[in-house]
């Protein structure tokens, strides 16, 4: 007989038991000495369920405070009474007057006095608790959705735990964590704003704020709650796109910049695509090697493993130039069908340091903090609607969300459309 790990033993009728002893400091909050769990009749079974069980008393032990009352509830029937009845209970099938209830009553009786009313209660009828949705749940349940959106996780994770901070400095770690979203007010969201703007300019308040609204929305959307979102709408004046914010790069600063990514065959891909598309850096980062049609001298922008995209209107086909049609073949050779184009930027925040690399040739040049990469893509704009391309085709090609008729843009020959309207820039 292997030796058995800690916790684990084994019972005279040949099955495998979990025991824990409290700690000390939490024995008043859980209301037991020894937690108890059922790990399988056999040797084999137990190992499979023991990492599962192990985690659980870890994550009890270790944040307590701020596990729900009903984990907690749930945490005491499971080691007093066994997974079986837990598992009842959790699926709210305890019959009244059954063995199973009789069990329950007395356990919370056993407890009365030691635990939280609201926690006894929850035992004694068999019946657990919801938690209340509150914004920190909210912000964990939207962190979660986006964990496999590939390269936004960790900044979005970093962006949240910022949030949390600020919030509860704004309004209370208590109203973060404990308040019902529906109580969270106009007034709560305005605390926030005027909190960040503190240290923060308008319009970083308002891309900060875009998570906790897209966080609210996301949780009322799949709970199918009737609520306000009261983050929508916000007023941060200073905020709203200006003509200030980003100037476009003009016909001499594209000459001037030109030379200094000349030096780097990635730098020079980069700046060539980003030039004649109008395309997002992030765009032109995460294409593979696949989005690029030879044939139909195009590129495809679409969601792959590399990073998603802004918004359903960003998927979309785009001509290529000659010039970005060659750099871009330079980077492909040799490589299959979903291998990155630009591999030293396809992973998490791989745009960002594209954006860095870039900024420091742009900047040899040109020092106007108001002209930067993203330049392109307003200069793009601007010579769109001189050249008098239609507003229509001029936002397909941009992948503006706002697009209403993008989808009517994106192959045959809406390509050439675009392809007739791209060339007047060239």
């Amino acid at each position: 007989m292997p030796k058995l790990p800690s916790y684990v033993f084994r019972r005279a009728n040949g099955s495998y038991r979990y025991k824990r002893n409290v700690p000390k400091k939490l024995k008043s909050l859980i209301g037991k000495d020894t937690l108890y769990r059922q790990l399988g009749e056999g040797y084999a079974e137990a190992m499979r369920n023991l990492p599962q069980v192990h985690s659980e008393i870890e994550k009890l032990f270790r944040n307590e405070a701020h596990v729900p009352s009903s984990e907690r509830a749930l945490a005491i029937i499971r080691g007093a009474l066994g997974s079986d009845v837990a598992e009842q209970v959790l699926a709210g099938q305890v019959v009244e007057y059954s063995q199973e209830d009789y069990a329950l009553n007395e356990l919370a009786r056993d407890i009365a006095g030691k635990l939280p009313k609201d926690i006894v209660t929850q035992i004694y009828t068999g019946r657990l608790k919801q938690p209340a949705l509150t914004l920190q749940k909210a912000l964990g349940e939207y962190q979660q959705y986006k964990t496999d959106d590939a390269g936004e996780s960790r900044e979005l994770e970093l962006r949240v735990v910022r949030l949390r901070k600020d919030l509860g400095a704004a309004i209370g770690k208590q109203r973060v964590a404990d308040t019902p979203l529906n109580e969270i007010t106009r007034a709560d969201a305005n605390a926030l704003r005027d909190y960040l703007l503190q240290r923060m300019k308008p319009s970083s308040v308002h891309r900060y704020i875009t998570v906790v609204r897209a966080a609210v929305n996301y949780v009322i959307s799949e709970h199918s709650l009737n609520i306000p979102n009261v983050f929508n709408g916000l007023r941060i004046k200073g905020a709203s796109a200006s003509v200030d914010d980003r100037l476009p790069m003009g016909d001499q600063d594209l000459v001037m910049v030109r030379p200094n990514f000349k030096d780097d065959p990635v730098a020079h891909a980069l700046f060539v695509t980003l030039t004649d598309t109008g395309a997002r850096l992030s765009e032109i980062t995460g294409l593979e090697v696949q989005d690029v049609d030879l044939q139909e001298r195009s590129i495809t922008i679409r969601p792959n493993s590399i990073r998603t995209l802004k918004t359903k209107g960003s998927q979309r086909t785009l001509p290529l130039s000659q010039s970005a049609l060659e750099v871009l073949q330079e980077h492909r050779r040799g490589k299959g069908d979903t291998q990155p184009i630009f591999e030293d930027y396809a992973r998490p925040r791989g745009r960002d340091a594209a954006s860095a690399m870039l900024m420091k040739r742009l900047r040899r040049s040109i020092t106007d903090k108001k002209v930067t990469m993203h330049s392109l893509r307003h200069r793009m704009k601007d010579k769109l609607r001189n050249t008098g391309c239609p507003e229509a085709i001029s936002l397909a090609i941009l992948g503006h969300s706002t697009n209403t008729v993008a989808a009517n843009y994106g192959s045959g020959y809406a390509l050439e459309v675009m392809r007739e309207h791209l060339e007047r820039v060239w």
